[in-house]
């Protein structure tokens, strides 16, 4: 899997667990949230809950059903009672029900004990409840005491006139239970009144709607009355106990913004906590690698490290942590470019400590001969001595073996440099390669540097021919001969070989059984200024004519291979593409 699937992949899961984790903060915020709200109703006033939440508050134990303890609470601090019937009027569980309230029910009748007429002493809420399990059905009633029907009662039964005392019943009555009431005509104009200093002059609804039965947590509870015949309005009011300042708004808009403002904070909270691990988890490994190019950029190599001395994002078996895996293309790629500058660099300091040597020996060559031509023209320009015309003529023979030898050595540094900036042109003709590489090699053997030295010439084809430029196709066979006997010691065989690499290429074969070569000066072997071989016995030369000869093989698109190990001899394989090819009969094996 390439590096692009593996980040589409890693971000889209951890986006989608980003969003799980944040629906599941949300969904137990809303849980926590829903709980308190339901636990403060429940100890501000019992009626507020919905059935729902009542469900949670029963206790069911096989045929048996009861209340928690904090329903229990709920129903003293209010002065109630509760009731748990079957939907056929049978009383299933009773907590404080007072004697006047029955303790079964006809078909019906519990329905007139919910229906909180104006006469009746408590108020009563009803629930039906259903068991999730089972599916059973109950019916919850729960009933707190309305002293303001029993005063009303009371009221309209002595009907006090303006004017006319308060009856002493009626008035003790009132004070017990902390009440007042007033009584307005019929153009709403008050005419009496009593514990109700500061009753409204003329009739007001609205406090009398805001502070009915239906809204329980208000300082007054009121209930009015309006008799027909007299055309008089009667309210009563009594202290609402229960009342609570502090209590949580009974307004659904309060609860819905209350709901908000939690579940914002957990959202916030819980945005701030993934976005913290989310940078830490993509941060470290970009930061890890932005140490790591930081130390290429200053020269160090190797990986950073932690304080632990194990390599950032890796477990102490060495292997990458969740958060660094998915960039293992790119950790590998940076091991593979800090390898590569570094041994770029290590080469680069060979490069340039044997550029200094190869200098420092070229001045040397350069040097010798150049004080050979130096004396000699000294000696002819001395008019201490009459020099014969022979000893002249070896004197100028001299001096110009040596300018030759001059020439050549600047003639090589110009043209490796030629042709590395490919600005040497070839006169590409028909060659006949097989008795071309048979001639060189016959010269080579009258060499006097090639006494002691056996060495072989075969043919696998009569007759190869291409395309080629006989001087620097000559020069490369040469060079490559020239350092097999240079390099290797007297005895040494040297093999050449002429065949067919394929139907459109032949391949020129040089071995030697010398001494072999160790990785490093292979690997240097084509590279300018190195000087080296198979053995210490001989480091003269200009260093380039290996590198020569490759990017001459190279400008006529062919290709060399080297094979060497110390002990086992140097084979150099060079492949050119061929314009025509006729099979011999056999091999034409020339040994010298």
């Amino acid at each position: 899997m390439n590096l692009r699937k593996k980040l589409i992949i890693q971000y889209v899961r951890q986006f989608f667990g980003f969003l799980l984790v944040l629906l599941l903060c949300l969904i137990g915020s809303l849980i926590v949230l829903g709980y308190r709200l339901m636990n403060e109703e429940l100890e501000t006033d019992l009626s507020r809950l919905v059935a729902s939440d009542l469900r949670m508050q029963l206790e069911w134990e096989q045929d048996k059903i009861s209340v928690n303890d904090r329903v229990k609470k709920s129903v003293d601090s209010h002065n109630g009672w509760l009731q748990i019937i079957d939907p056929k009027g049978k009383l299933l569980y009773a907590y404080r029900t007072p004697a006047t309230i029955p303790q079964a029910y006809e078909p019906g009748k519990w329905i007139t004990q919910t229906q909180n007429d104006q006469a009746s002493a408590y108020y009563v809420k009803h629930w039906v409840v259903e068991q999730e399990l089972s599916e059973q059905k109950v019916i919850v009633l729960y009933g707190t005491p309305a002293p303001e029907n029993a005063l009303m009662a009371q009221l309209l039964a002595a009907k006090p006139t303006a004017g006319s005392p308060v009856p002493a019943e009626l008035a003790n009555s009132f004070s017990r239970e902390k009440g007042w009431y007033a009584i307005y005509d019929r153009q709403g104009k008050l005419v009496a009144e009593y514990n109700a200093a500061d009753a409204a002059k003329q009739l007001d609804l609205i406090p009398i709607l805001q502070n009915g039965k239906e809204s329980r947590n208000v300082p007054v509870i009121t209930t009015s009355r309006y008799d027909k015949t007299s055309g008089f309005t009667y309210i009563v009011g009594v202290a609402n106990p229960w009342y609570r300042p502090g209590a949580a708004a009974e307004s659904v808009d309060n609860m819905i913004a209350y709901s908000f403002l939690q579940v914002g904070a957990v959202l916030i909270v819980s945005v701030l906590l993934a976005g913290s691990w989310y940078a830490l988890r993509v941060g470290k490994p970009l930061l890890h690698m932005v140490n790591w190019l930081g130390n290429l950029a200053q020269g160090r190599y190797a990986e950073p490290i932690g304080k632990n001395g194990r390599r950032i994002g890796t477990t102490r078996k060495g292997k990458r942590k969740k958060s660094f895996a998915v960039f293992q293309d790119i950790f590998d790629a940076l091991a593979k470019l800090s390898h590569t500058l570094q041994t770029n660099e290590e080469r680069q300091k060979d490069i340039e400590k044997t550029r200094e040597e190869w200098i420092s020996g070229l001045s040397h060559d350069l040097k010798t001969p150049l004080s050979s031509i130096f004396g000699y023209a000294t000696m002819l320009e001395s008019e201490q001595y009459e020099w014969g015309k022979g000893e002249v003529n070896q004197f100028g023979r001299t001096i110009r073996e040596k300018a030759d030898y001059m020439n050549g050595l600047i003639e090589d540094l110009n043209l490796t440099y030629r042709l590395k900036n490919h600005a040497l042109p070839l006169m590409k003709e028909p060659v006949s390669v097989v008795e071309a590489i048979r001639r060189m090699t016959a010269d080579l053997v009258n060499e006097p540097s090639a006494s002691g030295h056996e060495i072989e010439f075969e043919a696998q084809e009569e007759k190869i021919v291409a395309l080629l430029d006989p001087k620097w196709f000559s020069r490369i066979v040469i060079n490559i001969l020239t350092n097999a006997i240079r390099h290797t010691p007297k005895g040494t065989l040297v093999r050449v070989e002429v065949s067919l690499a394929a139907p459109d290429s032949f391949a020129v074969r040089i071995a030697d059984n010398g001494p072999g070569m160790d990785e490093k000066t292979k690997a240097s072997l084509f590279e300018r200024y190195y000087r080296g071989g198979h053995t210490k016995e001989d480091t003269s030369g200009t260093g380039l004519g290996m590198a020569i000869a490759k990017q001459l093989v190279l400008a006529h698109d062919g290709n060399i291979e080297v094979k060497s190990e110390p002990g086992k001899g140097t084979e150099v394989v060079m492949t050119f593409p061929c314009q025509t090819q006729t099979a011999s009969h056999g091999s034409l094996p020339t040994k010298t």
